[in-house]
């Protein structure tokens, strides 16, 4: 076997890459007063987040304590996702270190990836109004006809597409979510510990944890 650098690193997007709670929580209210409905709190949001936007608003009524029929419910989604995709995610943030190992990625020869449950228009969306696209070879959100995280079929098509394996790939992202996806592909799995989960990552059963993505250091590839 071949110590080699790894060939491809898939990232998850919110609460990894991204704080995009603020914008979040800017689309979810004005959703929510669609209904004659309380605003939420930026910090409730943020925990809200990370499996697309009809969860997104499941959890939110969930939280207002109001029942919706799926009809409804269903009609909040589109607006969510309307409202989401109609303004500008000004308030979204590369978290300190992200744009600095992604840099160090390209130079090495990596090929990059993400792999998120948001869905693809707002993936796209997103990066390319934070002026990173040059970064990722492929960016795959949900919505591809593919299902959603923690299964891990779209995690192993971004791979796929970045011309790797999954035994040569590593996955970065900061949920539970996220650690489940990476095993059921067979993928080596680290964490930041800043994201969105109520539970520490050091909980979750990743590989390894970090503090910030410039500290991450790419373990060997298993391929050979």
């Amino acid at each position: 076997m071949m110590n080699t650098p790894v060939p491809a690193v898939v990232f998850d997007l919110d609460g990894t890459l991204v704080d995009s709670a603020a914008d979040v929580q800017r689309a979810l209210n004005r959703t929510l007063a669609s209904e004659e409905l309380p605003p939420l709190e930026v910090d409730l949001v943020r925990y809200m987040i990370g499996g697309g936007p009809r969860l997104l608003v499941l959890r939110a009524l969930a939280e207002l304590r109001v029942k919706k029929s799926r009809y409804v419910v269903d009609k909040l989604t589109e607006l969510f996702h309307d409202e989401y995709l109609r303004q500008e995610n000004t308030q979204s943030y590369l978290y300190k270190g992200a744009e600095d190992c992604l840099k160090r990625l390209r130079e090495s020869g990596t090929r990059i990836g993400i792999c998120s449950n948001k869905p693809d228009d707002l993936c796209h969306k997103l990066i390319d109004d934070l002026g990173v696209p040059q970064y990722f070879d492929v960016i795959l959100g949900s919505g591809s006809g593919l299902p959603r995280k923690p299964d891990p079929a779209p995690l192993l098509e971004v791979i796929e597409r970045l011309e790797s394996l999954p035994e040569a790939a590593l996955y970065i992202g900061d949920s539970e979510t996220d650690v489940k996806t990476a095993r059921a592909a067979g993928v080596d799995v680290v964490l930041v510990s800043y994201g969105y989960t109520a539970r520490p990552a050091a909980e979750l059963g990743a590989d390894k944890v970090y503090d910030s993505l410039a500290d991450i250091v790419l373990p060997a590839s298993r391929a050979v």
